[in-house]
């Protein structure tokens, strides 16, 4: 049988995890921890060993760190151990704080498999995936801030004043053609010192219409008659 060095050793040496993913943005190939991991299973099986990754999280100053710890354990139970840190970016645009995390848990235990099992990663940049991530998350930004933008433009316009909104009342109840727009005017002007100049401009349109019974405007009539009297 051979000895936990010996077995290291060897896997080492048999562990081929090419660099089979492309990214675009830099032009290059590279690996991941998945591709690591899916490579040496059938090694860590043939040589009666086991690999077990864990995660701890902590916080160094202002800076959150994950370590990932990556153990190999040989047939006879003996333990190689090697430990990785990445930092973690909360702040991240394009991401929450669920992604940040696991990015910075997938650095790191990529890392401490690199440490491990020998492999040269001297170019390990960012997959696809989270470019990807990333340009959405800034395509969001930037349309969430033009909405905003647009709102905020929309809501400064200057208010119509009382005055413009007594003269288009009074122009649309010279062209009503239903009684609901002279209900809708008394309503709009009720209380205010504009209520007397509505009221008779809704009276002159209804009997000009022919609308002999309009409770509103007969109501108004009668409170200002009585205010006035």
């Amino acid at each position: 049988m051979t000895t936990q060095t010996n077995a290291l050793q060897q896997i080492q040496f048999e562990l081929k995890a090419p660099k089979s993913k492309n990214n675009d943005f830099g032009h290059y190939k590279y690996r991941n921890c998945e591709d690591i991991l899916e490579a040496v299973k059938p090694l860590l099986n043939k040589h009666g060993a086991t690999l077990i990754i864990t995660d701890d999280v902590q916080q160094i100053g202002s800076v959150v760190v994950v370590t990932a710890k990556a153990i190999f354990t040989d047939a006879d139970g003996k333990e190689t151990t090697v430990t990785a840190h990445a930092g973690v970016d909360i702040n991240k645009k394009g991401m929450d704080v669920a992604q940040t995390f696991g990015a910075s848990s997938s650095y790191a235990r990529k890392y401490a498999l690199n440490g491990l099992f020998l492999i040269d990663d001297t170019k390990d940049y960012d997959s696809n995936e989270y470019h990807n991530q990333i340009n959405n998350g800034v395509k969001q930004a930037q349309n969430q801030n033009t909405a905003s933008s647009a709102q905020s433009t929309k809501t400064q316009k200057p208010k119509r004043t009382q005055a413009q909104l007594y003269n288009d009342a009074l122009a649309a109840i010279k062209d009503a053609t239903e009684t609901h727009i002279l209900d809708a005017a008394m309503k709009k002007f009720r209380g205010t010192t504009y209520e007397a100049g509505i009221t008779n401009a809704c009276r002159a349109r209804a009997d000009m219409m022919g609308w002999q019974s309009n409770p509103q405007v007969n109501n108004s009539t009668q409170q200002n008659n009585q205010m006035h009297s």
